[in-house]
């Protein structure tokens, strides 16, 4: 937390050249000139209580590259900042209040509410508003109830994070897929921002509902999971530790996806993944097995047991197999005890699944022999041998899941893998036919045969 919280109180009513200054964190004179831009409702010495929230939205812009001047151009045909403001705060005025007296009136230690604004996402904030103080309180009763503070700071955390990036999503899709829209279709101006509202207006009444019914569904399949876990601490006993769980971890990539997307370029590759990440998703809830995180074209999915994260992988594989042109996958599996913290699993167990996928070759499924021994008969593997895997101190034993697939040919620019009988791009080179994911992959490969080298199948 920062010097923001003692600033002296904001009232719902005027506010000073100073208060509003300390308020947001800026200098008084820089406050000034944005009121002498007319961008802050006053007289340059008091203003009205909403311009403590239209000097916080300037000064994000003008941290983003926006210089103020150009705010007040924008803002003088049209009032974006108080649109936002709006949208953002609603119309009203909102109360705000320091770090001690919200301590006093949640009953909350200050310590306490320091870590759990932080975890909110709330550490840019000049101030507490009144439904943050709410929030507060609701907190405390978790913390009554006997739930530790370590404990609330860590689900706190997740709550932010996931539904930071589920109002980015919101916002950034509406703004490329309907704002722009319109935009290319001529609108612009007011008539622009009027055909927006009338679009977004709808849309917005069903977030909260939306929200309530995914959390609602995302709920019933955690608490599935949790009867689970109760199951085996009866069973198997507690060993006391806080977080420790017995996964297995299945990490999943598209093989030789970077110079791929070099050559489709970022528009195409981004459609890649977008069916990767469908097939992904339907391979874990058939295997009862949960993405963890995507970055990139590389996805973490966690599983209750190897063979559960074995069959995921073979499912993913028979996939990407089936579509009639995709990249080919490499994929590694670990099991062992992981530490279950905000959301997220760490520890060891995790790093050496991600180093075992990364062993990985083309159309590669490699696991540790603590998967192998989790594994039924009926599942074939073929022994690897020791590997030194990067920060990880002794010699990993890996296995190759086998799988039985038609041979396909491979695009020789991209290493895209191709249906042979839906192709419509092919080259007859040295009498062997080639396939190509594109004619700019054909085109690629006749200006530089040599670079590509020789027909090969997957």
């Amino acid at each position: 937390m920062d010097d923001r919280w003692e600033a002296g109180p904001v009232t719902a009513d005027a506010v000073s050249l100073e208060a509003l200054a300390a308020a947001v964190q800026e200098p008084a004179e820089r406050v000034r000139r944005w009121a002498d831009l007319g961008l802050l409702p006053g007289d340059g010495n008091h203003f009205r209580s909403d311009a403590v929230d239209r000097a916080s939205l300037i000064g994000f812009a003008i941290r983003r590259g926006i210089t103020a001047e150009a705010i007040a151009r924008i803002c003088a045909d049209d009032d974006v900042i108080g649109r936002f403001r709006a949208m953002i705060a609603g119309t009203g005025s909102r109360s705000m209040h320091r770090i001690a007296d919200v301590a006093r009136e949640t009953g909350l230690d200050e310590t306490v509410v320091r870590r759990l604004f932080v975890a909110s996402g709330l550490g840019d904030q000049p101030q507490a508003f009144d439904e943050d103080v709410e929030m507060l309180r609701g907190l405390a009763v978790a913390l009554d109830a006997g739930m530790p503070v370590d404990a609330l700071v860590q689900v706190t955390r997740v709550f932010n994070d996931a539904l930071t990036r589920v109002a980015e999503a919101e916002t950034r899709l509406f703004h490329f897929y309907v704002h722009e829209r319109l935009r290319a279709e001529g609108f612009a101006g007011a008539e622009l921002d009027a055909a927006s509202e009338e679009i977004s207006a709808p849309l917005q009444d069903l977030i909260e509902p939306a929200l309530l019914y995914f959390h609602r569904k995302a709920w019933q399949r955690a608490l599935r999971e949790d009867m689970v876990l109760h199951l085996a601490e009866d069973v198997a006993g507690d060993d006391g530790a806080v977080g420790r769980m017995a996964v297995a971890v299945l990490f999943v990539d598209l093989a030789n996806f970077t110079p791929m997307t070099e050559l489709m370029g970022d528009t195409a590759a981004a459609v890649v993944i977008e069916r990767f990440s469908d097939l992904v998703r339907e391979a874990a809830v058939e295997c009862d097995g949960r993405v963890l995180k995507q970055i990139g074209d590389e996805f973490m999915l966690v599983f209750q047991s190897g063979t559960q994260a074995v069959s995921c992988g073979r499912s993913i594989m028979a996939k990407a197999a089936a579509e009639q042109q995709f990249p080919d996958v490499r994929l590694g599996a670990h099991a062992g005890i992981a530490l279950y913290r905000e959301g997220d699993y760490l520890g060891a167990t995790v790093n050496v699944a991600a180093r075992v996928a990364s062993q990985a070759d083309q159309g590669q499924f490699l696991v540790t022999d603590a998967v192998r021994r989790e594994l039924a008969e009926g599942v074939a593997l073929e022994h690897v041998g020791w590997r030194s895997l990067k920060g990880v101190a002794d010699k990993v034993e890996l296995f190759e899941v086998v799988t039985s697939r038609a041979s396909r040919p491979v695009d020789p620019v991209c290493g895209m893998i191709i249906d042979p009988d839906s192709c419509l791009v092919t080259l007859e080179r040295n009498e062997t036919r080639l396939y190509f994911c594109s004619e700019a992959c054909r085109d690629r490969y006749c200006a530089d045969p040599h670079r590509y080298g020789q027909a090969s199948t997957a």
